[in-house]
C-alpha cells in the first residue's frame, strides 16, 4: 500500500515537473514573440516615422511630366518626403524617342543652398562607361573596327607580357585581366592627354589570361577604350574628343567624358549618406548586410580592395572626395567622369535605339550580353551579364523563346541608365546625395524604375 502511494506521489511530482516546463516552454515562446514583435515594431518605427521626420521635405518639383507619367512625379517628390534624397535628385523617361518626364527637385550645393536647375549637371561615376561603349559600337558601325579584333590592332604597344591576344570584344566585357596595374599611376600620368595612363597599361602584365575569367575594371576600362579608339579613329582622336565631336556636338548634347574647366561650376557638389541612412537601407533591404559582406570579408590583397588604392587621385576614402575636385572633374575618364544631366543622357541612349546614331545591326549587337553564363566575378564575386560597355538584366516582361534584355549601367551612389529596346524605354535617374547603394539595392530608383514600367501599361 505504501509503495503505491509512493508511486502516486512520484508520478504526481514528474507530472508536475512536466507541467512546469512546459509553462515555461510556452512563457518564452510568448516572451520570445513578444520580443520579437516589438524589435520588428522598433525598427518599423525607426524606418518609416523617424527617419522620415528627420530627413524628409517637401520640395517642389520643376520641369516637364506627360500626363500619363503623373504618378512618376508624384513618386519622384515622395522620395523627398520619405527621407531618400538628402540633396537633389534628376529624372528622365523617353518612350519612343520623347520625352514624357524630365523632372528635378532639390539642391545641386545645399551647402551653398543652390538649387538644382535645368542647367545642372551631375557626375556619372561607373554609368560613364555606357558613353565609351557608345564609342566603339560607332566605330564598328563604321567599320573602323570590328569586336573580335586583337587590340593590338589598333594598340600596337598594348601587345606584349600576355596581352597579345587581348580583344575589343574582352576589354568591353571586364574580360582583359587589367582591373588595377601595379605600377601606379599618378595623377599627371591622367591630366591632358593622358599619354602616362596608356603607357603604363600597354606594358602591364594582366592579373588572368584575358578570355578566361572577368572581373569588374571600375577604372582602367575607360583608358583601355580610349587607348583602342585613339587607334581605330581614322583621325587618331582621344575617347573624349571622338564623344564630342561625333556624338555630343552632333546631336547638341550637355553630356561630355571630363568637363571644361569654365563649367565645373554647373556640376553638383556630392554628399555622403550618414550613418542612420546606411542602418535605414539595411533594415529596408538586408541585402546590402551580404554585399558589405561580400567586400569586407575578402583579404586585403584581393581585387576588389586593390582597384580603389590605384589611382591613388581618385581614391574614395580620402578625407575630401575626389569627385568635388574640379580638377578631377576635367579629367578625361571614360568610365567615371562622365558628366551630364538626366534628360541629355537619356535622349542620347533614345536616338541610339531609335537608329539616329548606329544601326539597327549594330543596336541588336550591343542589346546581348558578351558574358552571361553563371561565374565567380573576379572583382565583385557576385556574376554580373555584361558586354560591349553595358550591364544586363533579363527583360521585365519575357515571353515567347526569345531571350530579351535591358541594358545600362550603374554607377556609385545610385547613378542609373536603364535602356530598354523591347518598349523604346530609355530611364535616367541622377542624384547628388550619393545612397548607400547602387541598381537593385537602391530603393528611391527602384521605385521610379517601377512604377514607370506601370504607367506605361
Amino acid at each position: 500500500m505504501e509503495g503505491k502511494k509512493r508511486n502516486s506521489f512520484m508520478k504526481m511530482g514528474t507530472d508536475s515537473f512536466s507541467n512546469l516546463l512546459g509553462e515555461i516552454r510556452e512563457s518564452s515562446k510568448v516572451t520570445f514573440t513578444a520580443s520579437f514583435l516589438i524589435v520588428i515594431a522598433v525598427l518599423h518605427i525607426f524606418t518609416f516615422v523617424a527617419m522620415p521626420a528627420y530627413l524628409g521635405r517637401t520640395e517642389p518639383i520643376h520641369g516637364y511630366v506627360h500626363e500619363r507619367f503623373a504618378s512618376v512625379a508624384r513618386l519622384f517628390q515622395k522620395n523627398f518626403m520619405d527621407g531618400f534624397e538628402r540633396d537633389g535628385a534628376n529624372f528622365a523617361v523617353f518612350h519612343r524617342n520623347k520625352a514624357v518626364v524630365n523632372i528635378w527637385a532639390g539642391y545641386s550645393d545645399s551647402r551653398l543652398g543652390k538649387r538644382w536647375t535645368s542647367q545642372t549637371r551631375s557626375v556619372l561615376f561607373s554609368a560613364t562607361k555606357p558613353l565609351s561603349g557608345l564609342c566603339i559600337a560607332l566605330l564598328v558601325d563604321r567599320g573602323h573596327l570590328n569586336y573580335d579584333d586583337r587590340v593590338s590592332k589598333y594598340w600596337p604597344e598594348f601587345g606584349q607580357n600576355g596581352k597579345e591576344n587581348t580583344t575589343v570584344r574582352q576589354v568591353l566585357g571586364h574580360e582583359a585581366g587589367l582591373p588595377y596595374i601595379e605600377e601606379v599611376i599618378d595623377f599627371e600620368d591622367a591630366e591632358g592627354n593622358a599619354t602616362g595612363v596608356l603607357r603604363k597599361l600597354a606594358a602591364a602584365k594582366p592579373l588572368w589570361k584575358p578570355g578566361t575569367g572577368t572581373g569588374y575594371h571600375p577604372v582602367t576600362y575607360g583608358w583601355l577604350v580610349d587607348g583602342i579608339v585613339r587607334g581605330a579613329d581614322p583621325y587618331g582622336r582621344s575617347l573624349q574628343r571622338f564623344f564630342n565631336e561625333e556624338i555630343a556636338e552632333k546631336f547638341n548634347l550637355d553630356i561630355s567624358i571630363g568637363s571644361d574647366s569654365e563649367d565645373t561650376h554647373r556640376i553638383a557638389h556630392l554628399t555622403h549618406p550618414g550613418i542612420l541612412e546606411i542602418v535605414r537601407d539595411i533594415i529596408i533591404d538586408p541585402r546590402l548586410i551580404i554585399m558589405y559582406l561580400m567586400s569586407s570579408l575578402q583579404p586585403s590583397e584581393a581585387i576588389i580592395h586593390q582597384v580603389f588604392k590605384n589611382p591613388k587621385f581618385i581614391d574614395f576614402n580620402q578625407e575630401i572626395f575626389p569627385f568635388n575636385n574640379p580638377r578631377v572633374q576635367t579629367l578625361s575618364i571614360g568610365s567615371a567622369t562622365g558628366i551630364a544631366n538626366a534628360y541629355d543622357f537619356a535622349k542620347l541612349f533614345a536616338l541610339t535605339i531609335d537608329g539616329q546614331i548606329i544601326s539597327s545591326h549594330t543596336i541588336d549587337e550591343i542589346s546581348r550580353p558578351s558574358v552571361e553564363s553563371w561565374h565567380i566575378e573576379k572583382t565583385v564575386i557576385y556574376p554580373l551579364m555584361k558586354g560591349h560597355g553595358f550591364f544586363y538584366d533579363y527583360h521585365p516582361e519575357q515571353s515567347g523563346s526569345t531571350t530579351r534584355y535591358t541594358f545600362g549601367h550603374p554607377g556609385y551612389g545610385c547613378q542609373a541608365l536603364h535602356v530598354d529596346p523591347l518598349n523604346e524605354l530609355v530611364i535616367v535617374y541622377l542624384a547628388n546625395g550619393l545612397k548607400s547603394a547602387t541598381s537593385y539595392l537602391c530603393l528611391p530608383y527602384q521605385r521610379l524604375i517601377a512604377e514607370t514600367y506601370r504607367a506605361l501599361r
